[in-house]
């Protein structure tokens, strides 16, 4: 009986260990060496887990789904209030972010990636109120490699 349940253990760790690395592979997604500053409105904002999403519309009409950290992880670092308050429809702000890699580069980590319908995805370092009433900058920013 132990020896079935000591696999059963290997197999969940494995699973869930392959699948935090699958979903923690930022820079297998976003290119940590570029960095984009996006200046718009705040469309909306999807306070999710596991990331909260802001759109953004530029000025040129484009938009961009800035893909920040989770709502718990907010919670937890006391900003979800004041994020909250800050974040809101018709808000403009200055986002910079790292933007995604080529699709080459995607499919050669993830073949099964077949095709990339949105490339104005981002990854959040710095949001700040373009009137600098409130900002927030990720703690530990990312290295170049």
């Amino acid at each position: 009986m132990k020896r079935p349940l000591i696999y059963l253990a290997t197999v969940l760790c494995i699973c869930t260990a392959s699948s935090a690395y699958a979903h923690h592979s930022h820079p297998l997604f976003y290119d940590q060496c570029k960095t984009l500053k996006i200046e718009g409105r705040v469309e909306s904002v999807q306070w999710k887990n596991p990331h909260v999403l802001i759109l953004v519309r530029t000025d040129d009409g484009t938009t961009y789904t800035a893909e920040w950290t989770a709502v718990h992880i907010l919670t937890t670092m006391g900003v979800i209030g004041p994020a909250r308050a800050a974040l809101t429809a018709g808000a403009r702000v200055v986002v910079t972010a790292n933007p995604l890699r080529d699709p080459a580069q995607i499919r050669a980590s993830y073949p099964n990636i077949q095709e990339i319908v949105n490339m104005n995805v981002v990854d959040m370092l710095q949001i700040r109120r373009s009137d600098d009433s409130w900002n927030w900058t990720l703690p530990t920013l990312p290295e170049c490699k």
